[in-house]
């Protein structure tokens, strides 16, 4: 049985709450994507605890996992579940004017990882109930590509400032997170209708429900269990590549905060913006799992162009642009995959899936591809995780093609 159908003022109040949520959350986000530069140039931070910080982002989603599970819905809890993951999210960056040392850029990071990941569920479950599937969709790929516009003009102003060492780090931090703060105030005045009791997913106080239930959703269906190694073969290769990327940049390429600002924020921006649409486009026509290996071979391209600029500077710029294509559609995919294997069903188990195998992953890569960097220097773990980004293309084809034998 579905959920009622939203109404205008219903959908039109969720989407505005969306559209300000990516758009005031972006000035952190862009900040958070320089610590690894950050912390090789100005911190002068070893492979090892870089690549301890690479691995909070996924680690940290095995506690998010348990947050939603346990916090998702209970008497109205949901958007009360997503508005206090997300302003925990944030609090811990208002303290860096006074406090800065590495120890607690880690642990405000750790915490703003857990509880970002931990709010996914609830806020993809809002969207589900409250905006209507053609309109969630448009407005997810729109709302994307927003971001990654006002993303490229913040990209560009933090990387002057930085360069000309006219404000610090710190302060920037601070003020971005006071900016994602307000973004709640809007969500936190959404009212949500509640699942009829029969497409709930049934509540357990076991810690081990949350694993059975994911590992029962990717026993049971097969096409789901197809995508999730996928994403698991890629995602390891971008956790295995993570902290040899920092070290590339700054020790083989010499990389200023301007160019690597340039990279990510224009040239990368680009490639979300001008492909975000066609992959929206493409979820109507096209298979979840056809799109997911296209996804992997734009990732494959990145560390590709990336070795090439040796030889030449603007390679960087390409390979952000491939990394782009591929993000806006990792990012659709990723996020909406819930509602699509879910159906008319509650949508968190899928998505709390997504979040534990991104932290199954994350405990043994980062630090992996740290220890080979040590070891081995950052030009042999790019080429292992470009050659990963390309097997699970032919991974992802080869089941695909026996599926269909097996009809």
């Amino acid at each position: 049985m579905a959920t009622q159908t939203p109404t205008f003022q219903q959908w039109r109040g969720t989407r505005l709450a969306l559209l300000w949520m990516n758009l005031a959350a972006e000035p952190l986000i862009s900040l958070y994507t320089l610590i690894p530069f950050i912390l090789r140039k100005d911190v002068g931070a070893s492979m090892f605890q870089i690549s301890l910080f690479v691995t909070l982002r996924p680690v940290l989603s095995v506690f998010s996992f348990y947050w939603s599970a346990y916090l998702k819905e209970g008497r109205g809890k949901l958007v009360a579940n997503l508005v206090s993951a997300s302003v925990l999210a944030y609090l811990p960056f208002l303290f860096f004017p006074w406090v800065s040392s590495f120890w607690f850029l880690l642990f405000a990071s750790g915490v703003y990882q857990l509880f970002s990941r931990a709010a996914i569920p609830s806020l993809i479950e809002v969207l589900k109930r409250n905006i209507p599937k053609s309109k969630r969709e448009h407005a997810f790929s729109l709302f994307f590509i927003l971001s990654f516009v006002e993303s490229g003009i913040l990209g560009l102003f933090f990387g002057r400032l930085l360069d000309a060492h006219v404000v610090s780090w710190n302060t920037l931090f601070f003020f971005a997170a006071l900016v994602g703060l307000s973004s709640m105030l809007l969500f936190s005045r959404q009212k949500v209708p509640e699942l009829p009791a029969s497409a709930k997913a049934p509540v357990s106080p076991s810690i081990l429900h949350p694993w059975r239930e994911s590992f029962r959703l990717i026993r049971d269906r097969t096409d789901f269990a197809h995508f999730q190694g996928a994403f698991m073969i890629g995602g390891s290769a971008l956790m295995l590549m993570g902290p040899a990327l920092s070290s590339y940049y700054v020790d083989m390429l010499k990389l200023s905060y301007s160019n690597i600002t340039t990279a990510r924020f224009i040239f990368m921006a680009i490639g979300v913006a001008g492909s975000s649409l066609l992959w929206k486009r493409g979820l109507s026509h096209i298979s979840l799992l056809t799109l997911t290996r296209w996804v992997l071979f734009g990732f494959g391209l990145f560390p590709m162009a990336l070795l090439l600029a040796r030889v030449d500077l603007w390679f960087l710029y390409v390979a952000f642009f491939f990394y782009g294509i591929a993000q806006a559609g990792s990012h659709l995919i990723w996020n909406l995959s819930g509602t699509f294997f879910a159906g008319d069903q509650d949508s968190s188990p899928y998505t709390r899936v997504n979040i534990l195998m991104l932290g199954l992953r994350g405990a043994v890569m980062p630090l992996a591809g740290g220890l080979l960097c040590d070891l081995l220097g950052p030009i042999p773990i790019l080429s292992v995780g470009m050659l990963l980004c390309f097997y699970g293309m032919y991974y992802l084809r080869k089941r695909q093609t026996l599926t269909l034998r097996t009809k």
